[in-house]
């Protein structure tokens, strides 16, 4: 009897102890679980951006340049010519010689006058000594307008931030191979997104200088006054030609000005038609108002 009542007191010890085990196991687990959740929610709150107590990366290398290695150059020129193919002839052959290409070329006619406005492209080096070329050999300027802009701030200042934003680009990959949860992998990938649109945009706003400052340009308008040339030529023939073609610009101006007041000449052959029956009616109502 004694015997089995000291064995029902150790199966109730083991039994009390064993529950004290699951308990602290249980709660160690829930302890861990907590912890779990909250390194979760730490890790979805991190911010993506560079931490702020850390210093941006450096560019690979120094970005430098001295000022003035940057300069874009532009201009326009307008002139009067006797032959206006002779002189684009001329336009062509000094193009090529430093070579340089038209970006955009229009023939113009029209009137007593015919043109050429040609947008030409010149290396740097060759802009000054094209355009001193161009004042002696097309004609008579009458106009010159030639401008430089210093672009060389901002060319090392794009570089500077383009090497920043790689770096930074670099990192985020970094990070976006190390995330675990999805908000972070999407934070991470739309961090890099905006990363990679700067880095275009930069390259790009590079690329347009780079192309500006290498070939300057120059907008350059050449005409010939065709009645001044045949004026100006003391032959009889000639003059004759020249008031046949003046006569036949006044006429056809005069034309276009009526067809312009065509509602005026309208009103006044309506005017002109309608007279005697107007006046017959009223001439009737006089005289039967004088009765």
């Amino acid at each position: 009897m004694a015997m089995s009542k000291s064995l029902i007191i150790m199966l109730s010890l083991i039994l009390i102890v064993s529950c004290q085990n699951e308990s602290d196991l249980s709660n160690s687990n829930l302890g861990k679980f907590y912890a779990g959740d909250d390194a979760i929610a730490v890790s979805e709150e991190i911010d993506m951006e560079p931490p702020m107590n850390s210093t941006p990366p450096s560019p690979p290398i120094e970005f430098k340049l001295e000022k003035g290695s940057k300069i874009i150059k532009n201009g326009f020129m307008k002139f009067e010519v006797d032959n206006l193919e002779s002189a684009k002839s001329k336009v062509d052959t000094l193009l090529k010689s430093i070579n340089g290409y038209y970006e955009n070329e229009q023939y113009n006619s029209y009137g007593n006058r015919t043109s050429y406005s040609l947008q030409l492209r010149i290396p740097n080096s060759k802009f000054d000594s094209t355009i001193s070329v161009i004042e002696n050999a097309i004609g008579d300027m009458k106009s010159k307008n030639i401008k430089a802009k210093d672009v060389t701030e901002e060319y090392v200042d794009l570089n500077i931030r383009l090497d920043n934003n790689l770096a930074y680009l670099n990192q985020y990959k970094e990070i976006l191979r190390k995330a675990k949860s999805v908000k972070e992998i999407l934070e991470v990938q739309e961090k890099i997104r905006r990363i990679e649109e700067e880095i275009n945009s930069k390259k790009g706003r590079i690329k347009y200088l780079d192309d500006k400052v290498k070939y300057s340009s120059l907008n350059l308008e050449i005409t010939e006054l065709i009645t001044r040339e045949i004026s100006n030529k003391p032959n009889f023939g000639r003059r004759l030609i020249n008031a046949f073609n003046n006569g036949v610009q006044v006429f056809l101006s005069f034309i276009v000005g009526l067809v312009n007041l065509w509602p005026f000449l309208l009103l006044i052959i309506f005017i002109f038609i309608g007279r005697k029956p107007l006046m017959d009616k009223f001439r009737s109502w006089k005289n039967g108002s004088k009765k």
